[in-house]
């Protein structure tokens, strides 16, 4: 089978925020995530982010907070549980937006969120003893619809066997140390930088 090309949507935490506020332009040119999805986002380096991001055509994407979303002029949204009312986010949001959809290990759910209108969905891969099992749902996804599917990681990074495997469209990173650390083994890793 035909390799096939990833992408990387990088999650920042709270702690890790000014820093990407401050330096978007660098840490973008290193290597272009196809999003950002901000948790919990202070008011300041929001604003400041949005503004910079708008510049170079990157989503932002706020966890679970529709109405946040709405007020700071984000992108989209990422429900991270998979009992999210998607459907009343894409009419509260409008179609122009973008919604992700968590879907833990759940056909059901994924099923459930493409059909509600989400433009991806995440299945968790964030325990390595459940690589194998999201690895087989991302590939029947794959297989069976055109709506995008991601991996979830957590701290842990599985090597490029799990992707061939997967065939993920997007790998969801949550950086916990230092702004950029996405970006390093999203290269290592050769994903598709969207610039």
């Amino acid at each position: 089978m035909e390799a096939k090309a990833c992408g990387l949507i990088t999650v920042v935490g709270p702690a890790l925020q000014e820093d990407w506020a401050a330096n978007l332009a660098e840490l973008a040119g290193r290597f272009r995530p196809a999003a950002l999805i901000f948790k919990a986002p202070a008011k300041e380096p929001l604003a400041q982010i949005l503004k910079k991001a708008k510049l170079i055509q990157l989503a932002i994407l706020l966890v679970d907070s529709m109405d946040d979303v709405r007020n700071s002029g984000a992108d989209g949204i990422y429900f991270s549980s998979p009992d999210a009312t998607i459907a009343q986010a894409r009419q509260m949001l409008g179609s122009a937006a973008i919604i992700g959809a968590a879907c833990g290990l759940s056909r059901h759910a994924a099923m459930e969120s493409a059909e509600a209108g989400a433009d991806f969905v995440a299945f968790d891969a964030s325990d390595p003893s459940a690589w194998q099992e999201a690895a087989n749902l991302s590939s029947w996804w794959d297989e069976l619809t055109a709506v995008p599917g991601a991996l979830l990681l957590g701290t842990s990074r599985p090597d490029s066997s799990l992707l061939a495997v997967a065939r993920p469209d997007f790998i969801l990173i949550e950086e916990t140390g230092h702004a950029g650390e996405s970006l390093t083994f999203a290269t290592e890793l050769g994903l598709q930088s969207q610039t």
